[in-house]
């Protein structure tokens, strides 16, 4: 019964951190909606290899869209790099596509956090890279299911 139990807390914790990872970029993008906007200028885009190894080991390739830009915000100039909030892997077409849309000297809004203007995002509407709500779904149900099952089945 001990054991059931510490499993389901174990299930429920890990539940609620994936939980809180997803909503949170979810939460931060919503609000990044209705910041003040500006106009900016990109001073460099281009798509990085980022190397890494994937949970089972196997080893991957992604590519970054890096993209720096600056901005001005009541006299004072500011650089960030924040395309979208959430994950910022992706496939090389679709980091080319990104990269493309935001090229050297092009002038894209960018939305900034009024409380904190270093705090900056080009596409607060943008959903690609959040991370998904099923994983902390899956590890808090079945933490729900173990525990259930050892109160049930106590032996």
């Amino acid at each position: 019964m001990l054991l059931s139990i510490l499993f389901m807390l174990g299930f429920i914790a890990l539940g609620i951190v994936f939980m809180y990872r997803a909503v949170s970029g979810r939460l931060k993008s919503k609000k990044a909606q209705s910041w003040p906007v500006v106009d900016g200028r990109v001073i460099a885009s281009e798509v990085v290899e980022d190397r890494f190894r994937s949970a089972t080991g196997k080893a991957t390739i992604a590519f970054v869209p890096d993209i720096s830009y600056e901005y001005n915000v009541n006299g004072t100039s500011y650089t960030g790099s924040t395309v979208i909030f959430g994950a910022t892997t992706y496939d090389y077409l679709t980091a080319s596509r990104i990269c493309e849309k935001y090229t050297p000297e092009s002038e894209p809004k960018v939305y900034y956090n009024p409380t904190n203007p270093q705090d900056s995002v080009l596409l607060p509407q943008a959903t690609e890279g959040l991370r998904s709500l099923i994983p902390g779904i899956f590890f808090i149900v079945t933490g729900i299911i173990i525990g259930v099952m050892g109160f049930l089945f106590p032996n």
